[in-house]
This record gives C-alpha cells, structure tokens and sequence, in this order.
C-alpha cells in the first residue's frame, strides 16, 4: 500500500542547532512516525535568524535525503509563492504541516493557499508552538498583532487543523481564532532516549556551601534569565556557580545580562558556553551542574525540561510552564515571578543543601523524565492529528 505523504514547513531544520524546540518538533516528529508515512520538510538553507551563512554540507534549492525525512533547503531570499507552489505541486502530499503560525515559510504557504495556488482539499496542521501565549504575544506585540488581524480578515487560518501541545495551549489558539476551529491537543514528541549513557555516580557531588545552577537554551527576553540575575545579586553566602549554555544570539539583551553580572557578589561565579554544535554535547554540559534554571516568561512544551531532568538536574521554573507533575514528583520547583524573595529563598536552600538530600531530587528528576519518554498516550495523540487529517482528505475526495 503507498505510504501517504506530509510536507512541513519550518524555519529552521537540521544540521541547524540554533533554534532548539522548534527544529526538534519537526525531527522527532519524523523520527517516531518514520516507518508509517513519508516527510518531506520545506525550511531555510541557514540556521538561525540573523546574518547567517548557508550550510556547507547540505545541496540549496535541492531535495536531500536525511535519516527519516527528505529535506528542501530554500536559498536565502528564495521562498516566494511560488517556489511553494511549485515543491507542493512536485510533493503532492496528503497533508501538510505547519510548525508555527508567524514565520516566514508558513506564511509564505498560506498566502500560496489563500490565493488558490494550493488546492483547498488538502488538509493543513497547524502547531502555534507557544507562539499565541500572552509572554510570547508580549514580544514585538504590535507586529503579531497587525499580522493576526491581516490573517483573520483574509482567512489565512480558514480550515486548518490547530494543534496544541497541551490544553493551555489549545485554550490561548480557542481565545485567539475563536470557539468554532478544530483543535487538536498533542503533545509535542521527546527522542525515545535522552543521554542513554548518563551515570548519576557522574554527577558533581553537592556539598552543602557549593551550587552549580545550569540554563540550557537560546540567551532570549523570552527566557527571562535577567530575573535570575537579579536574584544572585542577594546572594552573599556560598559558593555560587551559574552555567548558562547555548546561542547568544540577542546582543541587546546579552548586554544586559552582562551589565547585571559585573554587578555581582563575588562569591557568584557565571559562566556563557555559547552554542555547542552536537547537541548530546549541550546536555552532557548542563549534566554538570546541579539544578537546571529557567525563569520564561512563557514555554509552550519545552524539551528543554525533559532534557535537563534526564540530565538528572532538578529544576527552578517559574509559573510560566506545564511541570506541575514534575513537581509533584519532586522534580521540580516551581515559582511566581511575582515574587522574588520566594526565588531567594529557594535559592539559598539549594546552596545550604547536602549531597544526600540532593541525590534524591536528582534521582527524582532523572527518574520523572525516563518515565515521560515511555507513556505510550504522546504518540498516540500525535497520531490522532495525522490520522484525522489524512482521512478528512480522503472523505473531501470521496464526496
């Protein structure tokens, strides 16, 4: 029987490592699915917003075939309707899978769409990606704004299947595209393993006096690592040590973070690795630390959570997120923004804590997330969206 085909469309795609849980959607997605339908990804040729180079080992404007997917690296300056068009038209797929509402390669599609270039049957998934939550709103709030109300008014969301990675979420697309839109509620798919070979006997040993905190992510506003910042301003006692990993891509908001660090006690010691270009290797560094830090303003899902407690780092998380299992787990803790002595306090208590009561949490965490990557319910809600997309196809066609 022949294998039906999804076309996605994305920023940024492998062997790109900047954009983080956006990419990695889109790859394990394909990964897990790999052996039941065909991917084909449409995205940049670059990685990462910003004066980036094309990639070197990868063929521009070709199709190139990657482990669980074939992949179409569009030149910079090269999506155009009808560059879309055409690779829609060359693909003829059963469905198509947008993975966000905003960037440049959906919107590109969905005008494709709107202006009759892309036939109406087709069916169309669409995962916001956290983008349509009040933190992201939040950010350059007037473009987004006028982009949505362009987007309503000329029907570029019309018909599409919505996808949110959990209920909030599938809440924030209701609010904003109205009660009478399909909305699916999957979450967004984790590898099926995370640091195979972590040995917790690896673990720095937490002596009480001593912390090493770990953020792993891109150095954004949206991240809101300023706060944390701040907060190791009233940190007077203990030998504090705080490792932030990853692109430091916003040079504005770098420099602020940087001004705040000249401002600390001695006694607190940061540290910026910058990007690493294996991501294994990303995680291997956030597993030398401690606790795992993050502060957002908002996250859709994050992988960024399951990494770091498969990293065996509990986790310091504001109320912006959906851990609260993980909390009730003991692997996490999470805190209002709203109140910074809380942080504080929480913070000091890590570095008053001792390597037994430690080992436990850390346990706990790396525990919650093996757990996580094993509950057989994520993939089967994925595959409901894809199932349900692909045979509201099929009726369309029979009708």
């Amino acid at each position: 029987m022949k294998r039906k085909k999804i076309l996605v469309f994305c920023d940024y795609y492998l062997p790109g490592y900047r954009s983080g849980g956006g990419t990695l959607s889109v790859v394990n997605l394909a990964a897990r699915f790999c052996d039941r339908f065909d991917f084909y990804v449409v995205t940049r040729n670059h990685d990462g917003p910003g004066d980036c180079p094309p990639y070197e080992n990868v063929a521009t404007d070709k199709w190139n075939q990657l482990a669980n997917e074939r992949v179409y690296y569009v030149r910079k300056g090269g999506f155009s309707i009808g560059t879309v068009s055409r690779l829609f038209a060359e693909v003829e797929p059963d469905a198509v899978y947008l993975n966000s509402a905003f960037s440049l390669p959906v919107r590109t599609f969905l005008e494709a769409r709107r202006k009759g270039k892309i036939p109406a049957s087709v069916p169309v998934i669409l995962a916001p990606c956290g983008e349509f939550s009040a933190g992201a709103l939040s950010l350059k709030p007037l473009k987004k704004r006028l982009f949505l109300a362009y987007a309503k008014a000329f029907g570029l969301y019309r018909g599409v299947i919505w996808k949110g990675s959990f209920e909030p979420e599938a809440d924030e697309i209701r609010n904003l595209m109205g009660s009478d839109i399909e909305v699916f509620t999957a979450p967004d798919l984790a590898p099926k393993t995370i640091l195979p070979d972590y040995d917790p006997a690896k673990k720095p040993r937490k002596e009480s006096g001593s912390v090493i905190f770990g953020f792993l992510s891109r150095l954004s506003r949206k991240k809101n690592i300023h706060y944390f910042l701040e907060r190791l301003r009233g940190i007077r006692n203990g030998d504090v040590r705080f490792v932030i990993i990853g692109p430091l891509e916003d040079r504005e908001y770098l420099e602020e973070c940087r001004e705040i660090i000249t401002g600390l006690p001695d006694n607190v010691r940061v540290e910026m690795t910058g990007a690493f270009e294996r991501h294994d290797d990303a995680l291997r560094r956030l597993s030398e630390c401690h606790f795992f830090v993050l502060p957002t303003l908002n996250e859709n899902f994050g992988y960024v959570f399951v990494e770091a407690m498969a990293a065996g780092c509990p986790m310091l998380i504001s109320e912006n997120t959906v851990w609260e299992s993980a909390a009730k787990a003991g692997a996490a803790k999470i805190l209002s923004l709203g109140d910074p002595l809380k942080w504080i306090a929480e913070i000091n208590h890590c570095i008053e804590m001792d390597n037994a009561r430690y080992s436990l949490l850390s346990d706990n965490a790396r525990r919650f997330a093996l757990e996580w990557l094993r509950l057989p319910e994520h993939m089967a809600a994925n595959a409901r969206v894809l199932e349900y997309a692909l045979e509201k196809k099929h009726s369309a066609i029979g009708r």
